[in-house]
């Protein structure tokens, strides 16, 4: 018909746990999460997980130190010393020392200060010391050779300072996977420039990045790009040419007149989905192009919250190993009826309130566009696809938001 409006289609509607399957898999074989590395320097590693072991160059304490302030002796020359009939030790058979300072032979052994006194020529020692008495024996702490910081641990400030204690300057960790975020809608401004009639402000690369830099990602923001095919084709083919493990463009993969990335991606590469069975976030689409993977996200920010929980937190979590920050399960009582969609995964975002063992769970109203409902809620109710609807007064479990920040 004349002048009718052709609204575009899904290509395929695919369950979640489909979805994500094919998305880890895909990105797997593009290289995106085989062990990729590099090597820092140990104090630029904090935060970092460590793709080598880290043994021991040197050993911890390299030589033998004192473990008290005192003086070092030789024990033999203490045997018969008690505070009745304290030893008397002159000048080279002891050595002042400190907390730290090292024991030099022929020296074992540390007599804490408070138990020797001043006398002619020397001092006195009240008890006798075994041989090692607070002495730090050499690799006490780390012994050559030992293992400092095993395969896949994360480099807190102690193993930092291991590192440094055993000769272990540099090291090597996971290389952080590069993220590029692509906004896109003519609609866009930066948030700091005036704002227009009919513009709204760019915040979804803020949600991105923060969770994609905290789950040991680097993310490199585009500039916005305004509607239309030949705009953003050009920014996926500049971005192609860069050296990113994955390309997300956000927005443009719905059905609207604007929503040009299904067709972009199908021209260039290859769509592997279009449409997730999942509410929020169902216009989530995926390909491959130029052999880099490209994930569409939904442009409004609980749909985007919501695909960087379901792909791209588990994509970190395989490529490090390990899983992420994930909140509590909690148990509490629904105060309305729920109502989901039959073959949809539904996460519906809710406040409670009460005690553990009597909380209230409040759903929030729905809409995908309501950053609010992010901002103020304390977990997420998911309602399975095979579930039409929760009755009021039903006993749910519900994860709580982790509060990172």
């Amino acid at each position: 018909m004349g002048g009718a409006v052709v609204r575009k289609k899904y290509l395929e509607l695919l369950s979640l746990s489909a979805a994500r399957k094919r998305f880890l898999e895909a990105c797997a074989d593009l290289g995106v999460l085989p062990g990729r590395e590099e090597e820092v320097d140990v104090r630029e590693a904090l935060g970092r997980v460590a793709s080598r072991e880290v043994r021991a160059r040197v050993p911890s304490p390299p030589v033998p130190c004192a473990a008290m302030d005192g003086f070092a002796v030789r024990s033999a020359d203490t045997f018969e010393a008690k505070p009745s009939a304290p030893a008397l030790l002159g000048m080279g058979k002891f050595l002042p020392v400190d907390t730290g300072n090292p024991i030099p032979s022929p020296f074992d052994a540390v007599v804490p200060v408070e138990e020797t006194g001043e006398a002619p020529g020397g001092i006195e020692v009240r008890r006798a010391v075994a041989p090692g008495h607070h002495v730090r024996a050499t690799g006490e702490d780390f012994p050559e050779g030992a293992t400092v910081v095993p395969v896949g641990a994360i480099f807190g400030p102690e193993a930092v300072a291991a590192c440094l204690a055993t000769g272990n300057p540099r090291v090597w960790v996971k290389r952080k996977p590069v993220i590029l975020f692509v906004p896109t809608g003519s609609e866009l401004v930066p948030p700091d420039t005036s704002l227009q009639e009919g513009k709204v402000y760019e915040t979804n690369s803020i949600i991105f990045r923060a969770y994609v830099e905290r789950w040991g990602g680097k993310v490199e923001v585009h500039t916005i790009v305004p509607d239309g095919p030949g705009l953003l084709e050009r920014a996926l083919r500049d971005a192609l040419e860069a050296d990113h493990d994955l390309i997300c463009i956000c927005a443009g993969s719905s059905k609207g007149r604007g929503d040009h990335t299904p067709e972009l991606v199908s021209r260039m590469g290859k769509l592997l989905f279009h449409g997730v069975a999942m509410a929020p976030g169902k216009p989530t689409l995926f390909g491959i192009v130029g052999k880099k993977p490209v994930l569409g996200l939904p442009g409004y920010p609980v749909a985007l919250w919501v695909v960087l929980m379901q792909l791209l937190r588990p994509l970190f979590e395989e490529y490090y190993g390990m899983s992420l920050e994930r909140g509590e399960r909690t148990v509490g009582t629904l105060t309305r009826r729920v109502h989901s969609t039959l073959g949809t995964r539904e996460f519906v975002r809710v406040r409670l309130e009460g005690r553990d063992g009597d909380l209230a769970v409040i759903p929030f109203p729905g809409g995908s566009s309501r950053l609010s409902t992010l901002l103020f809620a304390d977990g997420i109710l998911e309602v399975p696809e095979e579930v039409e609807f929760i009755p009021k007064g039903q006993r749910i479990e519900v994860e709580r938001i982790p509060r990172l920040w």
